[in-house]
Order: C-alpha cells, then sequence, then structure tokens
C-alpha cells in the first residue's frame, strides 16, 4: 500500500502498451483463483464476486451477509497490476461489492486459498484459533482474509495499524480482542502477550502458506486489453485509453462510468453491478490518461481512476518529502474517514465527489478536499475539450451530468495548518452528523493571513462560509475572533436535516446536535492551531480527537480442573479455514427464494401482480398463501401470525411476508421480487408505546400485573424521608447476528422435507413446519451445522423464514434456499422490547430504599411470541441485588404494528438492570451522594439475600465480588485520580464506576434436552448427539469435554454431530445461557449408563492383566466382531425440577418460583469523556465474576467479553429507528451501529471466581452466555460520573437523568456545554 517516493515512480504519466479491442469481441474472463487460472465464457456481467464464488465454485467460507459492504464477511484478497503505480499490490476488498468482470487480470485469494487443516494452516488462521478468536466463527474468515492481506501487502505492520485494520470488519461474539492481539502478533512492535501467542503458535513462515493461494501474477500482463462482456440488456466496458471511454460514452449515452462500484451498498443491500440502475456501464481502472500520478513542489495531481487509498498513500508520502509541512498527514488523515480500507482500496474519489453533489451523499471527502482548495478537471466528449473547477464551485449542475472527471488537484498548501472533523454513531465505518474542515496561515505577528472553513452534511452540499472566512482575515486565533467565526458559520449557511434520524420517537432526531458539532470543530481546531503557531499551550490530551489505540491483552485470571481446561473450540480450525457450513453454506443444488414484503404497517392486501416478475430473467415462480398445503400460520398462536398474508387479510406490521419469489440466482429472485406490484388499503398504525396505551392495544396474553407485590407500598412510603416519582425510557435491540436468518429446504418422499436452518429451536421449528405443510411431525427433519450467532431471535423468528422455503420447496419439487442479508433481517424481524417506564420510589435520608412502585409497559409488537416470559424475567430482573421492603412491580404488554420483538441476548434482563440503576442514580443524585454509596447502602448481604418474591439467592457473595474488585482495581485510587484529571482539562473528562449483578436463570427454555452417546467398537471413538445448537457458545466442545471427563476417553476420539430433530426428540430452546449445562448433563447421564455396561469388562481386564486396560482395550472387550456384543449406545436427559413448571404426572407443580439459580458478578470501568462531541472512550473494564468452576474458561471468557461488548453496544451506541409509518430506517450496516473495536475497553481485566464451585451446577458450573452483559452498564455509569463533572464546571446540577439512547448526541446534550464557554 506504500508507495515509493522517487519522482520517476510518482511524477510521471504510466504508459501501458495496450490492444485496442473492438465492444463486440468475445473475450473470456479470466483470473486466478487461489492458485488456479479460471476462464469464464459469457459471463454475466451483471453478477458479482461474491455470487460467483459461493455459487458457481462452491467457496463458501465467503460469507453473505450485509451486501453492502459493511460487515468484513466477504472479504477476500486481491493481487492486480496496479496502473497508477505500476507494481502489483496486494489489498483486501468487499467481494459484495466487487463485480465479477471486474476481476479481468487479477489473483483472487479466499480464505480457502490461505490454508487449510488437509494442507497446510496459515499462522493467521491458527493464531486466531488458538486465542479464541471466534465463537460463532461466520466473520471469521473475513477477519483472517482482513490480516492475511495485511500481511501480504506491507510485511511488518506495527500494532497500531494491526489495530486499524479492523476498520471494516464487525464480529458480534467475541469483544475482538483476541482478534486483535492475533494479528498484533505479527506486528514490528507487538506486545510481549502477542509475542508470547506467535512462539505458542510458531514461526510465520509466508513462504510455506502462501504458496497455496498459487502463481502471483503468472502472464497476467498478457490480459491487460480492453475487454468488453455483454449479457442480454447489459454490457460491461472496460476500456483502456480515454479515447476510447468517450467513444463508448459517445454510442452508449446513458452508459454509466464506474471505478469500484461501491456506492451501491449505500443503504442497500447490493446484488448486481449498480444495482439496475443502469444497463451499460464502463468500468475507469485500466484507462491510462485516468492513472496518472504526480507531484512535485506546487502539489499532487491525480486521475480520475485513482482511488481513495491512493490519495492517502501519496499524500503519506508527500509529508515524508516535506517534514516541515502538517497539512499531508492531516488531509490523509481526514481521508481515513471514509467507509473503511476494503472500500478505501476500490473506491474513487470521483465517483464519491459526484455522488455527493447528486445524490446528497454523506461525504467525508469532499469538505476535506474544499478546505485544502482542491480542483478537478473534467470532460464531456472530448480528452482535448478538458476543463477544470474549483470544488468550491462544484455543485449541483456545474457540470455536465454526463461529465468524467480526469484529474484531482491538491496545491502545496505550504506553511499552512489543516485539520478535519467529524463524528459518527461510532467511530469507524460510521457515516458523520457533520464533518469539517478548517485551514489557517499565519505571519510572523501570529495574524491570520489565509483561512478556510469547510462544512459538510450540514448544509444542504458541502460549502465553505465565506462570512466565516472573512472573519478569520486579519484576526488573531482568540476568543473573539473564534465567538464571531462561530455566530458567521450560522449566519452563512443554511442547515439541512437529516431525516434518517427523525424517528416517531424523536420528530427532530439530531438535528439539534448537528447544528452545534461545527461549534465544536471550531473550537478544536483554535485549540490546535494555538498549540501549533505557538499561540497557546494546551494539554495534549485536550487537543484533536480521542485516539485509537491498540487493545491491550487482557489480564485473564481463571483455574482449571483436569479435563475442564482452557481449550479452543474443537471447529476451531474448520472455522479460520473456512470448512465449517453454515445453512446456506450446504452443498445442496438448489433455488433461490428472496420474499416480497410488506411496505406498510396497517391494512388489507387487495392483490399481488406478479406479472413482471414472472419476467424477470431467471425467476421460476412466485409462491404465495394460495400454495400452502397445510395451517397457514408460523407463529406462537394459532393464527396470528400467518407464513404469506392471504389476498384480502390483514397486514398488521410492515416487513410482513407477502410472498416468495423463487428464481435459478439470489440476484435474479431479488429483481423478481421487486417487480411484484402490491395494492391494498393502508390504514393508521400503532407505532409508539404511547399510542398504544391511548388506543388500549394490549397483548392480552403477555400481561404480567403484580409481577412483585411485597409488603406495604404505603406504609412504606410514609415512614420514608424523601418521595417522588419518576419515568425512563429503554429502547430496543437488533440482535444482528453476522449470519441472518437462513433456511434451504429439501423435499423428502411421502411429502415430507429436511430443513436446514440457523436456528436455537430446531424441533419447534420442525413441529410448526410440519402443520404447514400438512404432513406428521416426523416427516419433517431440521438440521443444523452451527448458526453464525443467534442471540436469542432464531428461536422463533426463523420458522416463519423456513416455513417459506418449505412452502417453495413442496410447491416446486426442488430444494429451495432463504438467506436474508441485513436490510431484509432489520426490516422484517423485531428484536429486543422497548419499555416505558414510571415509578415511585421512598428513601430515608442515607439512602436507603423504603419503598417501591413501577409500572412499566413495553412494546411487543405485532404478536405475543416470548413477549409473556420477557416481561416476567424483565419485572424480576429489576431488583437486582437490592433489598426492597416494600415493592410493586406491573409489566404491561403493548400491542404495535411493529414487526414482532422477541428474545435478545439476556432476554429482558438488560431493560430491568436499566430502570433499577436509573433508579438508584436517581436517589444519588438527589441526595448528592456518591451512587456507589447508594448502592452498597442498599445492597443485599448474605443474610437477607431473598428476592422481593420470597425466592432465596443460594450461595450469594454479591457483596464479597464487589468489595473484592473494587480493592482489586483500585477504584478509591482511581477515582481520585479521575477527579485530578478532571480538575485539570475542561474538555476532556473521565469518570469510573462500579456495578454488581445478580442474573436469575431458569431451566424452563432448556429443560427436558436430551443426548445420545454413541461408542464405536472399532476403535473406542465416540459421536455425540445432543439436542442443543451450536451458536458460538462453544456447546458442542463442553460436551466434548464432559463426554471425555465421564468415560475416561481421549477428547480426540469424540465428534459432536450436527444437530438433528429425529436424532435426538423433543428438544427445547438454546437460549437463556443454560442450554450448555442442559445437555452436559445429559450427555453425562447417557456417559454412567455406558460406564456400566463397561463395568464388568474394565473389571476382567483389570483383574487378568493386573493393570486398567487402556480406553480401546476396552471397548474392543465390550463390542467386537466375533466377539462380545455390548450395547455401546446410551440416552440421557436432564429435566430439572426446581421451578414452578416442572410438574408430576398429576401436573402438580414441583417447584415455587420462576428461576433456578443465580449467577453473580461486579464491574468497573473507565472511560474518558470528549465533552466537545459527546464520544466516548472505554479506558479499562475490570470484571469479577462467579461461574463456579468453569468447563472450559477461555470459552467462558470469550463468552463473558462478547455480553460486555453487546452491552456497551446496547447503552451506547446500537439505536433502531422507526418511522411514523412503523418502517424501519436503520435497516442494514448504514445507520445500525453495533460495537467495532475503537468502542472495547483499551484494557480489560477479568477474574473467574477461584475455588467456588456451584453444588447445583454440573460438574460445578454455571451459565456466563448472557449475565455479563449487564456489566456493561459501568461504560455507561462511568460516562454519566465524567458528564457530572462538566455539568457541575458549567453551573448546572450533576443531578441528571439520561433515559435511552445515550449515543453521543444525547451525552453531549447532557454536557450543557454551549458555544458561550469556549475561550481560548
Amino acid at each position: 500500500r506504500n508507495f515509493g517516493t522517487n519522482d520517476q515512480q510518482l511524477g510521471q504519466t504510466v504508459k501501458i502498451a495496450m490492444t485496442f479491442a473492438p465492444p463486440d469481441r468475445k473475450d473470456p474472463l479470466q483470473f486466478f483463483l487461489n492458485g488456479e487460472l479460471v476462464r469464464v465464457y459469457d459471463p454475466d456481467p451483471r453478477q458479482m464476486l461474491i455470487e460467483f464464488l459461493r455459487d458457481s465454485k462452491g467457496l463458501t467460507g465467503t460469507k453473505r451477509s450485509c451486501l453492502q459492504g459493511g460487515c468484513g464477511a466477504c472479504v477476500v484478497a486481491i493481487q492486480e497490476y496496479d496502473v497508477a503505480t505500476r507494481r502489483w499490490v496486494y489489498r483486501s476488498i468487499n467481494s459484495c461489492l466487487k463485480p465479477l468482470v471486474a476481476c479481468h487480470g487479477v489473483s483472487v485469494t479466499t480464505v480457502e486459498g490461505v490454508g487449510s487443516e488437509r494442507k497446510c494452516v496459515h499462522q493467521v488462521q491458527k493464531r486466531i484459533a488458538e486465542n479464541h478468536g471466534m465463537q460463532c466463527g461466520f466473520c471469521t474468515p473475513g477477519m483472517v482474509m482482513n490480516t492475511y492481506a495485511l500481511l501480504r501487502a506491507g510485511g511488518k505492520p506495527t500494532a497500531e495499524e494491526s489495530m486499524k485494520n479492523y476498520d471494516g470488519n464487525i464480529c458480534r461474539c467475541t469483544g475482538y480482542r483476541n482478534l486483535v492481539q492475533a494479528s498484533e502478533s505479527f506486528a514490528s512492535d507487538a506486545s510481549n502477550e502477542a509475542v508470547a501467542l506467535a512462539e505458542k503458535c510458531g514461526h510465520h513462515d509466508a513462504n510455506l502458506c502462501d504458496k497455496l493461494s498459487g502463481p502471483e501474477y503468472p502472464k497476467m500482463d498478457m490480459l491487460r486489453q480492453s475487454v468488453s462482456f455483454k449479457t442480454e440488456g447489459f454490457a460491461w466496458y472496460a476500456p483502456m485509453s480515454l479515447e476510447e471511454t468517450l467513444e463508448i460514452k459517445k454510442s452508449k449515452p446513458r452508459a454509466m462510468y464506474i471505478l469500484g462500484d461501491t456506492a451501491k451498498g449505500i443503504r442497500q443491500a447490493a446484488y448486481e453491478v449498480a444495482n439496475g440502475r443502469a444497463n451499460d456501464v464502463i468500468s475507469l481502472r485500466n484507462v491510462s490518461e485516468l492513472n496518472i500520478l504526480e507531484k512535485n513542489g506546487t502539489g499532487l495531481t491525480f486521475g480520475g481512476a485513482l482511488t481513495i487509498q491512493h490519495l492517502i498513500d501519496a499524500l503519506q508520502a508527500y509529508q515524508q518529502e516535506h517534514p516541515n509541512s502538517q497539512w499531508p498527514e492531516a488531509v490523509a488523515d481526514g481521508l481515513k474517514n471514509v467507509a473503511q480500507h476494503h472500500i478505501r482500496s476500490e473506491a474513487g474519489w470521483a465517483g464519491n465527489l459526484l455522488i455527493t453533489i447528486q445524490r446528497g451523499f454523506p461525504s467525508d471527502l469532499f469538505p476535506c478536499l474544499l478546505a485544502a482548495d482542491a480542483e478537478v478537471s473534467y470532460v464531456t466528449t472530448s480528452a482535448r475539450d478538458e476543463k477544470r473547477i474549483s470544488l468550491v464551485d462544484f455543485k449541483p449542475g456545474a457540470v455536465p451530468f454526463n461529465a468524467l472527471l480526469t484529474k484531482l488537484h491538491i496545491p502545496n498548501l505550504a506553511g499552512a495548518f489543516y485539520k478535519y472533523y467529524r463524528v459518527g454513531q461510532r467511530k469507524w465505518l460510521s457515516h458523520c452528523f457533520a464533518g469539517a474542515g478548517f485551514r489557517v496561515v499565519l505571519d510572523g505577528s501570529k495574524t491570520i493571513t489565509d483561512a478556510r472553513v469547510a462544512l459538510g452534511y450540514w448544509a444542504s452540499t458541502p460549502m465553505r462560509s465565506s462570512k466565516a472566512e472573512q472573519v478569520l482575515l486579519g484576526s488573531s486565533l482568540d476568543t473573539e475572533t473564534l465567538q464571531k467565526a462561530i455566530s458567521a458559520v450560522h449566519a452563512d449557511l443554511e442547515f439541512a436535516e437529516e431525516r434518517m434520524f427523525q424517528t416517531v420517537d424523536n420528530p427532530t432526531g439530531k438535528d439539534s446536535y448537528r447544528r452545534n458539532l461545527p461549534d465544536s470543530y471550531l473550537f478544536k481546531f483554535f485549540q490546535e492551531a494555538q498549540n501549533h503557531f505557538g499561540v497557546k499551550s494546551w494539554a495534549a490530551e485536550e487537543l484533536g480527537n480521542l485516539p485509537v489505540k491498540p487493545l491491550k491483552a487482557g489480564d485473564l485470571k481463571f483455574q482449571e480442573a483436569p479435563g475442564l481446561d482452557n481449550k479452543p473450540q474443537l471447529s476451531s480450525m474448520g472455522l479460520t479455514t473456512g470448512a465449517v457450513r453454515y445453512t446456506d453454506d450446504q452443498p445442496v443444488p438448489s433455488l433461490f427464494g428472496y420474499p416480497v414484503l410488506s411496505e406498510v404497517a396497517t391494512g388489507k392486501l387487495e392483490n399481488l401482480d406478479v406479472t413482471e416478475a414472472l419476467k424477470v430473467e431467471g425467476v421460476v415462480d412466485v409462491v404465495t398463501a394460495a400454495d400452502i398445503p397445510g395451517a397457514n400460520c408460523a407463529g406462537f398462536a394459532a393464527g396470528e401470525e400467518p407464513v404469506f398474508v392471504e389476498i384480502g387479510g390483514a397486514i398488521i406490521t410492515s416487513g410482513q411476508q407477502l410472498a416468495l419469489v423463487v428464481a435459478t440466482s439470489y440476484r435474479a429472485a431479488k429483481r423478481g421480487a421487486a417487480a411484484v406490484k402490491i395494492s391494498g388499503a393502508n390504514e393508521g398504525a400503532i407505532i409508539t408505546i404511547d399510542q398504544a396505551i391511548e388506543a388500549g392495544s394490549y397483548l392480552e396474553e403477555a400481561h404480567f400485573r403484580n409481577t412483585i407485590d411485597k409488603g406495604d407500598l404505603e406504609e412504606g412510603f410514609k415512614s420514608s424521608d424523601m418521595v417522588w416519582e419518576g419515568t425512563t425510557y429503554v429502547i430496543g435491540q437488533h440482535a444482528f447476528p453476522m449470519e441472518k436468518q437462513a433456511a434451504l429446504a429439501v423435499p423428502e418422499e411421502k411429502k415430507g422435507m429436511t430443513i436446514w436452518n440457523s436456528t436455537q429451536g430446531h424441533d419447534f421449528c420442525r413441529a410448526k413446519l410440519a402443520g404447514v405443510l400438512d404432513v406428521p411431525g416426523s416427516y419433517v427433519v431440521v438440521k443444523q451445522t452451527r448458526a453464525g450467532g443467534a442471540f436469542g431471535h432464531k428461536n422463533s423468528r426463523q420458522v416463519p423464514v423456513a416455513a417459506m422455503a418449505a412452502v417453495a420447496a413442496h410447491k416446486l419439487e426442488k430444494a429451495v434456499r432463504v438467506a436474508y442479508e441485513s436490510t431484509l433481517e432489520q426490516w422484517a424481524v423485531g428484536g429486543r422490547h422497548s419499555f416505558k417506564t414510571k415509578y415511585k420510589v421512598g428513601v430515608t435520608k442515607d439512602g436507603k430504599i423504603q419503598s417501591c412502585e413501577i409500572e412499566s409497559w413495553c412494546n411487543g409488537g405485532c404478536t405475543h411470541d416470548f413477549t409473556g416470559f420477557l416481561n416476567l424475567e424483565m419485572g424480576e430482573a429489576i431488583p437486582s441485588v437490592y433489598w426492597w421492603p416494600n415493592m410493586k412491580v406491573n409489566v404491561h404488554a403493548m400491542k404495535t404494528n411493529l414487526p414482532t420483538n422477541t428474545a435478545v441476548r439476556s432476554f429482558g434482563s438488560p431493560q430491568g438492570y436499566f430502570i433499577c440503576e436509573a433508579i438508584i442514580e436517581d436517589i444519588a443524585g438527589r441526595l448528592g451522594k456518591a451512587v456507589e454509596e447508594i448502592r452498597e447502602v442498599n445492597m443485599c448481604t448474605r443474610e437477607n439475600a431473598v428476592t422481593p418474591w420470597g425466592q432465596p439467592m443460594e450461595y450469594y457473595n454479591v457483596d464479597m465480588l464487589w468489595k473484592k474488585l473494587k480493592q482489586d482495581a483500585k477504584f478509591q485510587e482511581r477515582e481520585e485520580a479521575c477527579k485530578a484529571f478532571n480538575e485539570k482539562h475542561r474538555w476532556r473528562k473521565r469518570g469510573i464506576s462500579a456495578v454488581p449483578l445478580a442474573y436469575g436463570h431458569c431451566y424452563a427454555y432448556a429443560a427436558g434436552t436430551g443426548a445420545l452417546v454413541n461408542i464405536f467398537g472399532s476403535d473406542g471413538s465416540v459421536t455425540v448427539h445432543h439436542g442443543g445448537c451450536e451458536i458460538g457458545q462453544g456447546i458442542h466442545t463442553k460436551v466434548a469435554q464432559v463426554v471425555a471427563i465421564s468415560l475416561g476417553c481421549p477428547l480426540e476420539l469424540i465428534r459432536v454431530a450436527d444437530t438433528n430433530s429425529e436424532v435426538v426428540p423433543n428438544a427445547r430452546f438454546t437460549g437463556g445461557s443454560i442450554t450448555t449445562e442442559v445437555v452436559c448433563e445429559a450427555a453425562r447421564q447417557a456417559c454412567k449408563q455406558l460406564l456400566e455396561t463397561l463395568r464388568p469388562h474394565r473389571e476382567f481386564l483389570a483383574k487378568r492383566d493386573g493393570k486398567e486396560p487402556s480406553w480401546t482395550e476396552l471397548v474392543a472387550a465390550a463390542n467386537t466382531v466375533l466377539g462380545h456384543q455390548e450395547k455401546l449406545s446410551a440416552t440421557g436427559i436432564f429435566s430439572p425440577a426446581g421451578n414452578q413448571y416442572t410438574t408430576d404426572v398429576e401436573g402438580n407443580k414441583l417447584g415455587e418460583f420462576h428461576g433456578d439459580y443465580f449467577t453473580y458478578g461486579a464491574g468497573i470501568s473507565e472511560v474518558e469523556l470528549d465533552v466537545l462531541t459527546g464520544e466516548i472512550r472505554p479506558l479499562r473494564s475490570d470484571i469479577l465474576y462467579d461461574v463456579g468452576q468453569s468447563i472450559n474458561p477461555g470459552i467462558d471468557l470469550g463468552q463473558l467479553e462478547g455480553a460486555f461488548v453487546f452491552g456497551i453496544g446496547y447503552y451506547l451506541y446500537e439505536e433502531p429507528l422507526r418511522d411514523n409509518r412503523g418502517t424501519e430506517r436503520s435497516q442494514g450496516v448504514w445507520a445500525y451501529k453495533p460495537p467495532m473495536a475503537p468502542e472495547v475497553p483499551i484494557e480489560f481485566h477479568v477474574e473467574l471466581l477461584r475455588d467456588n464451585p456451584f453444588p447445583k451446577g454440573v460438574l460445578g458450573s454455571k451459565a456466563i452466555g448472557e449475565p455479563p452483559f449487564m456489566l456493561a452498564y459501568s461504560v455507561l455509569g462511568a460516562a454519566k460520573k465524567a458528564i457530572a463533572s462538566v455539568r457541575r464546571e458549567n453551573g448546572l446540577s450533576e443531578h441528571f437523568q439520561m433515559p435511552m439512547p445515550c449515543t453521543v448526541d444525547a451525552i453531549q446534550k447532557a454536557c450543557g456545554v454551549e458555544a458561550s464557554h469556549f475561550k481560548c
């Protein structure tokens, strides 16, 4: 990626020997794929690379997920000749955005070509696997390719480069630390921990493993010629000269110019070249005149075919040549905010500028270059008629619509100080709320002689503020000038609203925040400029943006026991090599289905016109409700949720299934679905909780009035010194697994059906599909290798998707697969419930709670689903670890026209925890006490650890964990350090917060799930079948470990089979964190039976031989051909009888309470806040958690950190957006922002409590998958403390309330900062 620095390499127009080819020449598409030459004759030029890799070549390690270039699951590496720099380069790209025919003449490497277990595992793969760098594993191939391409491109990166290389890859499971550390282990300045990982895994022999991807570029130069590829109604042209380019444009005036074609992923899922917006495209990648890269003392010139990464690299090289300049590196840093590096290496600067003025794209590149006085050149019909225009004049209509941008000119800004600022929902891969570039030049008297103020995505088009620039000219960098400049910006530029964030709950969106961001940016610039020019010194910590630092290796403390040790997942190598197949990866020839969904939330479906859809090339059929052979029901309650809405039927939510278009390709199915015409009457929709309350719209079966009713509320209020009422609000959250909903239906004999399904509830799915297909339940088989993440919503929301595939397969008698991308999933699939809560609380003067009454309403969506159970668990989560003498909780389930909300990780507890801690914080604020003091004074002790509903919290130890963690993490010392920091820093603040945790677990969701253990007499190997689903929690590995311990056999002889509903019947749900325990115990029970069978043989062999037999000898003695024939197969089942749902044969309840046991923990987090923007960076988190005796500490630690980061996302970053029609505006990765690596604590210290086996647990263990989620509240709590410090300085009360969403805009608003506070 790094250019050379000599003039010859950078300063001349590159000349390429070219061969002109007539546009109609039939050239085969040729490229290398994993070392083998591929020739494709008559390729479809609309096809994307990912479709070819997966559906034509069977290379399913490359995953289909967001299809927007925003998650990284599809990343592959390519090697191609860079015309601009005249050398072969290696880089990573998003295959979901890469046109297949754009690969002509390149070498493509997928994860399968990097290494395999059968040939040679690459060190990247091995280190990720050995370091627990995956859980569900769906994102893992993309992570491997991300690091692999970095190593192939640049040799040894730095630790910082390794960290920042993750700017285009999302992991929903791990928390990133282990992934980043694995990458850092290759760095030149790797930490000691990363070096230790490298030494553990072995030497990185690049020559040995990289040769798997084949020769680097054999004879590929021969392919460098003009080519074209055509199909009916579409043509791709790839000329080599500007003259040829313009000739094609003249003959095809509506042809679209493209370079990387990455813009098609903006706000929508990409499925074909240009996403159907053009019939002809002209690829500019190899046009020699557009591949110039010149630099000299007057500045830099870039050709129109250069990428944004070209600009960054050249500017950095220019900086090295001009070490006394500041601006080149600063402009490069600004450009790094564009998307992520996989896209920047493909996307052109020219296309970015054009979509900014033509489509209102929120560009970082435009204002960044605008402040640098950049200019562009363009042509229309003749290369000799080139014109030049400044970016300040580059506005809508400034150039002809058919203009081709040929050059970008950036002048040498000698002597200038330059900075670009922006803020997004998260640090990386997030479009800016407002961007601004500034530049000044000062003379010897410190007077401003030149100035630029450029704003983007704040005004309607990126613009310069001439009035602000006039204020700056001739002035000094002081407070008076700053205030005048701020006023001038607001007077000069018209503010442009942003509709995406204007939701039904928040009609004004984030516009107030966006209006004020330029004020903060100007102040930041004045600070840095003063520091740069020596006008005034500022503390380094106050300058610029919060830095992105490499994640440090966690300080992890845990205890191992024989057999219960820290082992990577058994499938870890299969995951890093792409060998593990998920639902959509199954090698079954099939048709592809794409749903037709309702765009309105209410009304009646009057007609579906499929005429045009059936005309789409590749479309086979459109499946509707009329094709369902059985019950049109895919929900929990009969008749509540149809598979497809019938003609004349009621539409109850946006995103409801109306039909399924079936085609020979995913692309054709999607095009066909877009062609279906829907007609129907639309009625007023109920979207919000308040609307539902006003309309009296309830999910009647999900009400839990009097969830908690303890003591005498009125007496408690009378005995209180203070009584008041409050309100808070908790938002929802998308599950956002990397693998979206997916199903593959394969017809079998006797009208049966095999369903491969990404699921947590395979047996529930089986039973529902049997009803849909009108066949006995045994005729439907549901299978799964593993799910690529699930997080709750695949317990039930997978059924409607699987039902569509099954009905289509039944009708067509062919296999049909349906796999959602992110936009579909977030449109049609509900998530976490939002809650509105009112409370009344009474306390004593020292903060002890005397009485509390809580009334809460949830948005359940359009059907019941899990809302009833969730409301119960939410209500029972509110008390947390505290003693409530008198308490009443009512939870109401409101029915709205949103997609059904459902289970999402931690199932109601995050909402209840937030409500509880909001009340605790309210008490602390009103009494002027530290919130930790209020937590301690109300915290249960071992003596009174009983819930408000009377359930003892057995083995309670939160008070001990709390004290130990505060001591070990040096809470008091660090709290004083935060105070000292805050006293010295006005615009950066730190906060530290400690929170306790008690989390109730209920076995009911998984109880009764069984396991089957089979021993093979031939060699003693073992196969285990169980009724759980591997969703990334490591259930297969833990089961294997338990079986190995129980039987006394080597772990390497044990294989855990795929989930299969016909092998282990009557399985329950995989959820609630407890399914692993259930199936481990079921397997252990089966092993007990087998040991009893083997016992006489063991005794005989020991007596005969005078020693204990080996496992192989023992099994051979028990079952051998022509020998003894013991039954070496046994089934176990675990059905705990401790909760109120278990009964005897007469139906009498065997338990009294909903839950079975509790897990406990405590967390401390420290954050730093940028007061001017509201951004925060978690600096450190410390967790102490009681997991009993961990079955696998490595897996448990991964689950803990993953849950914690999931919680950070919920409390601080993720924000579902619905408009007043109920339509999801935060579809896909464009607006919905799960955490990425910068949102993770830089330091993470975890201790699993030692010498603490749980007497009632499986081998002494406890659950861990969900409870740590709530400990992430410590990050929000720390942010609130930092906010309080700001408020105190601003003369505001430190007591404030901040209902969710607690995003950057809400945080900055809570700080109470005004432009009048800015003094420099």
